[in-house]
């Protein structure tokens, strides 16, 4: 129906869920804000059962929702929101579809996954992997996935990782990214840790490889789609400055040294195979870092 509909003449109406987000605002903008029905607070509370109404009164044919709880470290202490608002919003929302034939789609993230036995990195994670997450947040998440799946096995859930954009909320918190170069404008020691191997993911190249995704309209179930290679967070903070050209105090400290209040796994490259199966593919990493460090007001 999707691929249908987005050859039809763009009639498909697609409502999206923190439409005002990173990655809601790079969807809408690939979308056209023409068929973007936006659902985002103050006006909309996925956690709210009343929500629902307007959904109904929108007369869409996708829902995506881009919402989540997402500050890993405060989960650890607010553990009724990160849940309201990673796992009963999203079941709420795709038991609403599936009795109504609307395709819903929502995200993950890395953080479901924990630490191998093994001392080594190993191969990247897949989607069959067991999740074994560390911390609050990333139970949450997994929370979230699996009752999402058992509401409705055809619905998609996309995991990312280390997701970075632009905003178009009035108060935007800052990405990674964002800040790194705030930071280095203040001459101030910026400690980042380096035994935390991801893969970074840019709003603009997630939003584009979802929407060919959906185009493609493969079978429901768990999907990976993250940028291509793998560095630690600090090799990511130091080709952030290089591609700007500047050279602040850098330095690398481990996990346990920066103090943190949640674990992360210390390894959380998701595997491509999946998708690769179907024929996308995301850029990798420096290359995409490139392109928003091109676009960044910063």
């Amino acid at each position: 129906m999707f691929q249908r509909n987005m050859q039809a003449g763009n009639q498909m109406r697609i409502g999206i869920v923190g439409s005002r987000g990173q990655l809601g605002s790079a969807l809408s903008r690939l979308i056209g804000m023409e068929r973007v029905v936006g659902l985002d607070l103050p006006d909309f509370d996925a956690t709210n059962p009343d929500c629902l109404t307007q959904i109904a009164s929108e007369n869409i044919d996708c829902l995506i929702n881009t919402s989540a709880f997402n500050d890993v470290d405060r989960a650890e202490s607010d553990t009724d929101e990160a849940f309201r608002l990673n796992a009963f919003a999203p079941v709420q929302l795709s038991s609403y579809c599936a009795a109504r034939n609307i395709r819903f789609v929502t995200f993950s993230t890395d953080y479901v996954f924990g630490n191998r036995v093994s001392s080594g990195h190993g191969r990247p994670w897949t989607e069959t992997d067991e999740a074994l997450p560390l911390s609050v947040y990333g139970v949450s998440k997994w929370a979230g996935e699996r009752l999402v799946l058992n509401r409705d096995p055809r619905a998609y859930v996309i995991r990312t990782c280390g997701l970075y954009g632009t905003h178009r909320s009035s108060r935007p918190k800052k990405n990674f990214v964002d800040l790194m170069l705030q930071l280095g404008k203040e001459g101030k020691t910026i400690r980042v840790v380096s035994d935390q191997i991801v893969a970074p993911t840019s709003t603009e190249s997630l939003a584009a490889t979802v929407l060919e995704f959906l185009g493609s309209e493969p079978p429901g179930g768990i999907y990976h789609m993250a940028s291509s290679g793998e560095c630690s967070w600090y090799e990511f903070a130091a080709a952030i400055f290089r591609i700007r050209g500047i050279a602040p105090a850098l330095v690398p400290v481990t996990q346990a040294e920066y103090g943190a209040k949640a674990k992360r796994p210390s390894y959380s490259v998701l595997s491509q195979v999946k998708i690769h199966g179907l024929g996308l593919s995301l850029p990798h990493w420096e290359m995409s870092l490139k392109e928003y460090l091109g676009n960044s007001p910063f």
